[in-house]
This record gives C-alpha cells, sequence and structure tokens, in this order.
C-alpha cells in the first residue's frame, strides 16, 4: 500500500515477488489456521478472525483480489462479514477499498514519510 498511497510505481519483479509471497501466506492461513474451520480458532468469530481480514483487505483495497480462486478461504470472509454485519465490515473497510483511487501524498508529505516508509521495506 506505500507505493499507491507515495505515488511510486512499483517494479514488475518487487510486484511478482510479493504477490508470490501473499500467495504463500494466503495457503498456510487456509491450511495451517483455518483449515476446516469456520473461524481461524474455531466456531465462532474471534479477534483473530477481524485482525487477519483486516490484513488481507489491504491487498484487496490496492486491486489484489485475494480471494478469488480460494473458495475455503473466500467462504470465510463471507462468514466473517456475516458475523459482523454487512453494512459495518463495508464501513470498516471503506477507506482501504478506496485507497487506491486516492490522489498520491502531496511532495511535502511524501518527503518526510519516505525515509521511514524505506526504511520499513528494507
Amino acid at each position: 500500500m506505500f507505493p499507491v498511497f507515495m505515488g511510486e510505481p512499483v517494479s514488475p519483479q518487487m510486484l511478482a515477488a510479493t504477490l508470490a509471497e501473499l500467495d504463500v501466506t494466503l495457503q498456510l492461513l487456509e491450511d495451517k489456521f483455518l483449515q476446516n474451520k469456520a473461524f481461524l480458532t474455531g466456531p465462532h468469530i474471534s479477534l483473530a478472525d477481524l485482525v487477519a481480514i483486516t490484513e488481507l483487505m489491504h491487498p484487496v483495497g490496492a486491486g489484489c483480489q485475494v480471494f478469488e480462486g480460494r473458495p475455503k478461504l473466500a467462504a470465510w470472509r463471507q462468514r466473517v462479514e456475516a458475523a459482523v454485519g454487512k453494512d459495518l465490515f463495508r464501513e470498516a473497510h471503506e477507506v482501504i477499498l478506496k485507497a487506491k483511487d486516492f490522489p498520491p501524498a502531496d511532495p511535502t508529505t511524501k518527503q518526510k514519510l519516505m525515509p521511514r516508509v524505506l526504511a520499513m521495506i528494507q
């Protein structure tokens, strides 16, 4: 999301590596945590589900359809959304889902944030 916010291009190599890492992470989430349960920790929604869905909505906000082609994960997302309530779910993720539509950071903000962003991703 940082490159989107900063208005910086992402190299094809960086994008490919990031998407490959995301794919591995999604598979791990399905296989090790979700398994055959309704929610990550069992039959009821928990804080773990809320944190995980929030993290997964970031790539969705950047245009990456992480639930596409993953029926188990998509069904889990639907259960989380139903447990939270559709309106509250949409409200909670509204800003992040519109992030790619925001204009890039202004040059002053970008200059202040860039050293921190670079330190975090390196």
